[in-house]
């Protein structure tokens, strides 16, 4: 009798332990957090991507309209302005930036560590890859800005545990994946494809289950359903107030034509690795593209119209220039997974702590390649099934990342995908969540 009870004691015990050591990393990501904001209090009302001019106009009761011409915008997604918004009913505008990146910070670190479990990582290494997401130094740097790194992280958490869960239905899982999913591309549409990779893996599932004569998947309904519901808002609004369906942004064509253009191939793509765009050659390229926009479509010109504008003219030039086009994408890949920081964030940070950035992201970043190419030979024996959702999301940020404007922070959302990969044990299989 006393030997049964110390056997249910003692996985009990050990789970009671990891929940206390998972309770003290929580602690260390939100002291590390507020340590930043603390000591970069500033940055907090540094508006670089207009999303709290955005959020005053939303809390104001104004909508989601354009800060500076007060008209009804879809330049940026909806989800972050939204959330800084209704913060700022009861909050200062910093105090809602410091809060909002605060709750997703802990989401982010909890939600990994529940995912970790998930998949049979065991509780030391579980720990660990929540430990990896609550010191990572991008997600530290971006908790004092007004920008969609931290959220989309926690999002992208939340939804990689829903994936791997087995402690629900499967029609809670699959209402719980399609729900995030909405509420991921409407934070960042970065994340679109991830969508089409999966469809496209059911559908390949399909048809060989129909050679092989096996059961086959149904149709992932339930979540082609609730993202359905979470977009319909977003889609309809932007009929009613800008006369068009817009299921993503008027952001693309800006991103494209940025990422490709005679100034930046110029300034930085045929210098080689290490050049950067220069302020005063970034500010005379907005400057002509501005003069551009208003002679080629005139002052009423709308977001849709330039949105249009913008992509035709990054087609175009990548078309006339492919040789320099190829370079441009091998330098994107080298500008998303740098291990050092780059452009503002490497000139004013100290370049010791800038060292050590470079040496922590060289070996966690080395590790996750080995583990991913573990992980995809594994894949391509049908083994691992529960890692491809994970290794889809790389594949995903690092396709629209080839042609689109890239740099390390636009790795930032997938950190906890990182993490869980560093810590992936060979042929693990999945173990239901405690």
């Amino acid at each position: 009798m006393n030997t049964t009870s110390e056997l249910r004691s003692g996985p009990e015990t050990a789970r009671t332990t990891s929940r206390w050591w998972m309770l003290g990393c929580l602690l260390l990501a939100l002291s590390l957090r507020g340590f930043v904001i603390a000591t970069h209090s500033d940055e907090l009302t540094r508006d670089r991507d207009a999303y709290l001019g955005m959020a005053r106009c939303l809390a104001e009761g104004r909508g989601l309209v354009d800060a500076e011409r007060l008209t009804p915008t879809a330049f940026r997604p909806p989800v972050y302005p939204i959330q800084l918004g209704g913060l700022m009913l009861i909050l200062p505008a910093a105090a809602a930036v410091a809060v909002g990146n605060l709750f997703w910070g802990g989401i982010t670190v909890w939600a990994t560590w529940r995912a970790a479990g998930a998949l049979g990582l065991g509780e030391r290494r579980s720990l660990l890859a929540a430990l990896l997401v609550a010191v990572d130094p991008m997600l530290l740097q971006y908790s004092a800005q007004p920008m969609t790194e931290v959220t989309c992280a926690g999002l992208v958490s939340l939804l990689v545990f829903w994936i791997v869960r087995r402690d629900c239905s499967e029609a809670a899982r699959q209402l719980g994946m399609g729900l995030l999913f909405g509420l991921l591309v409407l934070c960042r549409p970065t994340f679109w494809p991830f969508a089409g990779l999966i469809l496209g893996a059911w559908g390949l599932q399909k048809l060989l289950a129909k050679e092989l004569k096996a059961p086959a998947a149904a149709v992932p309904w339930r979540v082609i359903v609730s993202t359905l519901l979470v977009l319909a808002p977003w889609v309809i609004r932007n009929q009613m107030v800008i006369g068009s369906p817009i299921l993503m942004t008027t952001h693309g064509g800006y991103t494209l034509l940025l990422a490709n253009n005679p100034e930046f191939y110029s300034e930085v793509v045929d210098r080689g690795w290490g050049s950067e765009w220069s302020k005063p050659s970034f500010d005379r390229w907005t400057k002509e593209l501005l003069a551009s926009l208003r002679d080629e479509l005139g002052p009423d010109s709308t977001e849709m119209d330039r949105d249009r504008w913008q992509g035709l003219q990054a087609r175009k030039f990548i078309r006339n220039e492919p040789e320099r086009f190829a370079h441009a994408v091998w330098y994107r890949i080298r500008s998303l997974w740098s291990p050092t920081p780059q452009g503002e964030a490497s000139g004013s940070t100290p370049s010791r702590l800038v060292r050590m950035v470079a040496y922590y992201y060289t070996a966690i970043l080395g590790i996750f390649a080995i583990s991913v190419v573990l992980n995809t030979s594994l894949l391509c024996q049908g083994k691992c099934f529960p890692w491809w959702p994970l290794l889809a999301l790389v594949l995903t940020v690092q396709g629209v990342h080839l042609v689109y404007w890239t740099n390390a922070r636009m790795r930032a959302p997938i950190v906890p995908v990182i993490s869980l990969f560093v810590f992936r044990r060979s042929q693990t299989s999945p173990t239901p969540s405690k």
